[in-house]
């Protein structure tokens, strides 16, 4: 078995937690290869190799990011495509994506080497960006987002489900999300909650100027269009994952269905979807207080 190392190196307490696993896994005889990003982060010793984080698929059997659920969304997206397993450890925030906490190293190892974990396929979204320079195409395991950026003012966006016209959001934007993205961006937007094996889309509108609109969850096998409406600002940003990519100007559009591949997820089977919940959220605590007179 080989492991392949994934950091995010913003983080110090992450170079720490990489030096105490690979010390580990040399103990249980494991292989492992680093991303070239974590070569000036983290001192390589006799006898480790790194390759570039977009290569880190192929030459692994398993890749383990150490961070937050940032660092699993941009390794996501250079290792979907070679079907190798990711496994999250949570060493940032909230961190609703990353199953294993740091305290659980030595067990999950010990875990992968009796292969007591399950595989999840993650529905990935596939969008395709039409402008005057041609096509572009680029992959998400959360959310496209189409905003309205820096600038004061609503934006009018037009959608439309299976080419036929959905609504003319006037709003701060408008979130695409995927299930396992319906507990970030679009989760604060006042998106529905999805079990992350859910086959469906959801369409969330960020702070639409009316009450009467509302997130809408599609089947999976819609094809989405967004374009900004001539009748409104002249462009619109797109962020994919968190990150902004490129300016959506009028007479372009956003093209998003289901990828036609799906994210290998590493489970460890510790904790359920409700149980993460209940976790992150506090749902089921008991917030009542007594006031005293004083």
């Amino acid at each position: 078995m080989i492991i392949g190392l994934v950091g995010n190196t913003n983080k110090p307490q992450v170079r720490q937690v990489i030096r105490e696993f690979v010390d580990y896994l040399k103990q249980r005889e494991i292989n492992t290869i680093y991303a070239r990003e974590l070569q000036d982060f983290i001192p390589l010793g006799p006898g480790d190799t790194s390759v570039p984080l977009q290569d880190i698929g192929q030459a692994s059997d398993i890749v383990v990011t150490f961070g937050g659920d940032g660092t699993i969304l941009a390794t996501a997206n250079v290792v979907a495509h070679s079907g190798v397993p990711i496994l999250g450890v949570n060493s940032g925030g909230l961190g609703f994506l990353a199953e294993v906490v740091v305290t659980e190293l030595k067990e999950t190892i010990d875990n992968l080497l009796e292969e007591n974990y399950t595989i999840i396929d993650r529905m990935l979204l596939d969008i395709t960006i039409t402008n005057k320079t041609g096509q572009h195409r680029f992959s998400a395991l959360n959310d496209v987002v189409v905003d309205k950026g820096l600038g004061p003012r609503l934006i009018s966006i037009d959608v439309q489900v299976n080419n036929t016209f959905l609504n003319t959001y006037r709003s701060d934007g408008v979130i695409v999300a995927t299930p396992t993205g319906s507990t970030a961006y679009s989760l604060s937007a006042g998106g529905p909650l999805l079990m992350p094996d859910m086959k469906a889309l959801i369409v969330t509108p960020i702070c639409p100027h009316s009450l009467t609109v509302r997130p809408i969850v599609l089947s999976d096998t819609s094809i989405i269009e967004i374009a900004v409406n001539p009748s409104g600002q002249g462009s619109a940003q797109i962020n994919i994952d968190g990150k902004s990519i490129m300016t959506l100007n009028q007479d372009e559009k956003i093209t998003i269905r289901k990828a036609n591949f799906n994210l290998k997820w590493l489970s460890m089977g510790k904790k359920d979807f409700f149980e993460i919940l209940r976790t992150k959220l506090h749902w089921g605590i008991d917030n009542t207080r007594t006031f005293k007179n004083v």
